[in-house]
């Protein structure tokens, strides 16, 4: 078994790895034997939003993981930091996916020493970086220069993390690296860490199987613009982010892919959508509603693993992109999706959708009825609803999977798969496309949750699932219910 190490880059690759998580938890898995994934957030922005709120995902998903074990269903992709990987106690290295960053907590002159310089050097660092750039707080990241980010991400390589990555690294484990092309911490920070990873130095441990591994990418061009950023006094403006992508496309295309051992697969995804996103700088604020790009570029991830054992050092670099269906209208479905993304998604998706609605709208009814499911000897106890690992763990995992697939609605490019009016009597009517009788007279409700709970009740009485924890026994009743519905359904 293997272990797919995923560098996210910036506010985007903090994105991407939330619906990769969100993808995992739903059922989807990582491919040829890849068991377990290992996310390392990039970010000088300590308190991005987008990094924090990823990173509480990447925690509740682990509570999960930890209650209920491996062999379920959903969630059942065993993900780890790099210190619970080698179960270490250095207090120097995280626990909790961020990659610590050193001297970001300043300007970008204080950093590089502008004063101590001699005057020959300040007038070539002049020549070089405009007075707003050494003014710049990085703080916040690197608000759109690459020219600042690539002298200061140049030093990741000498912090903890890297030393930690570099130990644990194996043959046959592989490495993902997530960016943007059109920012300033993702535009830089992707082609350094790539051309260190290919480096072989015999002072960095395990360095000769990391510089011939299998390395995937995918780089995002522009997919959203900055509201009011073409205010002269703001420092990121969005209709500079073309010419910045064809500069840096320009830089990759000499850099990586000439050379054909630097890379084996990169993905490209962007769009020319009017999806506007509140400006920020950084800190709490840069907190950016999901986008469908992302989930898109999640499955890239997938995909790499799927073709990993295609890929060959010698073979130049496999280019894709991402594709949709003709359809009509901005809002997608699951039809629109190509038949190897909707394979891999529409059954799992639909079910954790299946499931939040049915404990949203159903609960109170399922308590109500009498039956095995509601049993503690080979069902779910009451108390089980109080505990931590439902109200602190499951129940806020699904809240933030419930606004993940909100916020992929409410956009330009709108992913919109599934109705959300549905009541108990009418829920399983829930896939846009595949209509669920409901009805009438002389007619059967086919739509009613009464199923769900009928087969709860069905599959807790056959006591197949008696030797499981409550939480585990929890989880594989309803996967096991949901599967059955959900294949109904799309079929």
């Amino acid at each position: 078994m293997a272990k797919l190490y995923v560098f996210g880059i910036g506010g985007t690759g903090s994105r991407v790895l939330k619906s990769l998580t969100m993808l995992l938890a739903s059922g989807v898995k990582l491919q040829n034997d890849f068991d377990t994934l290992v996310p390392i957030i990039i970010d000088p922005d300590a308190a991005n939003g987008d990094l924090n709120r990823t990173a509480d995902i990447l925690t509740k998903y682990q509570n999960i993981y930890n209650s209920v074990g491996e062999d379920n269903q959903l969630f059942a992709t065993k993900i780890l930091t790099l210190k619970q990987l080698l179960n270490d106690k250095l207090p120097s290295v995280s626990d909790h996916f961020k990659f610590g960053m050193t001297n970001t907590g300043q300007k970008f002159g204080e950093f590089i020493d502008y004063n101590g310089l001699d005057k020959e050097n300040q007038a070539l660092i002049d020549l070089l970086f405009s007075k707003n750039n050494l003014e710049s707080d990085m703080t916040v990241g690197f608000k759109g220069n690459p020219n600042i980010g690539s002298i200061v991400l140049n030093k990741f390589t000498d912090s903890p993390e890297y030393k930690e990555f570099t130990r644990s690294f194996n043959p046959g484990d592989a490495i993902f690296i997530i960016s943007s092309i059109f920012g300033g911490t993702g535009a830089s920070g992707f082609p350094l860490l790539l051309k260190n990873l290919r480096l072989n130095k015999p002072e960095i441990e395990n360095s000769n199987i990391i510089s011939s591994s299998k390395i995937g990418a995918i780089s995002y061009l522009p997919y959203f613009k900055v509201a009011n950023s073409n205010d002269n006094s703001k420092a990121i403006d969005s209709t500079t982010f073309f010419s910045k992508s064809k500069a840096a496309l320009s830089y990759y295309q000499h850099a990586i892919f000439d050379n054909k051992e630097t890379i084996n697969a990169f993905y490209y995804l962007g769009d020319y959508s009017n999806n506007n996103m509140p400006y920020s700088e950084g800190k709490s604020d840069q907190r950016n509603n999901a986008h469908f790009l992302e989930l898109a570029g999640a499955l890239s991830i997938i995909d790499f693993t799927k073709d990993f054992n295609s890929l060959t050092e010698n073979d130049s670099t496999i280019i894709k992109e991402f594709g949709i269906e003709p359809h009509e209208g901005s809002k997608l479905k699951l039809d629109h999706l190509g038949q190897w993304s909707k394979n891999q998604i529409s059954v799992p998706l639909s079910k954790m959708v299946l499931l939040s609605k049915f404990l949203n709208k159903s609960l109170d009814v399922l308590f109500q009825n009498l039956g095995e499911f509601n049993r503690k000897d080979n069902g779910i106890s009451r108390e089980f609803y109080n505990q931590e690992f439902y109200r602190s763990y499951f129940l806020k995992f699904i809240q933030y999977f419930d606004e993940w697939m909100d916020e992929m609605e409410d956009n330009d490019v709108s992913f919109a798969p599934y109705h959300d009016n549905q009541e108990h009597d009418t829920l399983l009517d829930f896939v846009k496309g595949k209509d669920v009788e409901r009805g009438g007279f002389l007619k059967k409700n086919k739509a009613s949750a009464n199923q769900i709970i009928k087969e709860a009740h069905t599959i807790a009485k056959s006591k197949k699932h008696d030797d499981e924890s409550e939480p585990s026994r929890f989880l594989k009743i309803l996967d096991e219910v949901l599967t059955t519905q959900i294949t109904k359904i799309l079929n």
